[in-house]
């Protein structure tokens, strides 16, 4: 099916709702990610996994012209990255997921393990599962990110961790 660009609120009485297995992407050993290939499907994350995100583009859109004025903007906001690790993490820095260096991590991870806590950032550039404390201990963690703000990604997340758990941010 071709991308269909609407310009303008979608409403439905109903709901929408996706299926199927194009929904999934299996990532690799390092990736990526794209606007075009990884937003809005469910990211399936291995044992080993070096994730690099894009850099958020606020500034594609001019406010004169307004949203929808250009079906190709190259504005990445409001773009959702959403993961689930489907293995423990194979090492202390087997799963990672970067930003470009100057976007910064805004939101709060929570890490259970023999301890639990939620852990907040406001400027980290970096999330480390490290197969215990920070995350990656066990399959099953999960992870959204938001593109909401000129460098800025919101973050929310779930970690299974073990021990007495660190933040997973740098």
């Amino acid at each position: 099916m071709a991308i269909t660009t609407l310009d303008g609120p979608v409403r439905s009485l109903n709901g929408f709702y996706t299926q199927g297995n194009g929904n999934f992407i299996t990532l690799g050993a390092t990736t990526t990610l794209s606007v075009a290939t990884n937003a809005g499907h469910t990211l399936l994350v291995p044992a080993t996994c070096a994730i690099i995100l894009p850099a958020v583009n606020a500034t594609a859109d001019s406010p004169a012209t307004g949203p929808g004025a250009d079906p190709n903007t190259a504005s990445n906001l409001g773009v959702v990255f959403t993961f689930i690790f489907t293995a423990a993490s194979a090492g202390a820095t087997a799963q990672t997921i970067t930003t470009n260096g100057t976007d910064a991590y805004t939101g709060q991870i929570m890490v259970a393990g023999t301890t639990s806590m939620a852990f907040n950032s406001t400027a980290g550039t970096i999330i480390t599962l490290n197969a215990t404390t920070s995350g990656g201990a066990a399959a099953g963690s999960q992870l959204t990110l938001m593109a909401y703000a000129s460098g800025k990604w919101a973050v929310s997340g779930s970690f299974v961790g073990s021990g007495s758990v660190v933040t997973p941010y740098s």
